[in-house]
């Protein structure tokens, strides 16, 4: 099991790292405490991408992104990244996603959170 968490937490570093850039540093010393509304939001998040509905995921973070930007919204993108590269390129192609989309995804949340 550590193993398994080694390679989760190199994930997440390292979409963090893309999604962060400069930032990133301050990220890995964090320890992010999310609201009552932010904790539901990330809950609703992990439903949909447990149910391999990555896509309608993706949208419904952009969709919070576009209308309702919080700080902590940016660390959520990590998590859902983090759980979309987490999965099988079997389950990714049956929920018609990509690995590649990951990158893509996470440079236009950069842009439509003004990170990059």
């Amino acid at each position: 099991m550590p193993i398994i968490d080694e390679v989760i937490n190199t994930i997440k570093k390292q979409i963090a790292k893309m999604l962060l850039g400069k930032k990133y540093s301050d990220y890995v010393d964090m320890d992010v405490v999310y609201n009552p509304d932010e904790e539901i939001f990330l809950i609703t998040l992990k439903r949909l991408v447990f149910e391999n509905k990555i896509n309608e995921a993706e949208e419904f973070l952009f969709d919070r992104a576009e209308n309702n930007p919080t700080e902590n919204l940016q660390y959520i993108a990590i998590e859902f990244y983090t759980m979309v590269m987490e999965k099988s390129d079997e389950e990714l192609a049956e929920a018609g996603f990509d690995r590649s989309e990951v990158t893509t995804g996470v440079m236009d949340f950069r842009e439509v959170m003004g990170l990059a």
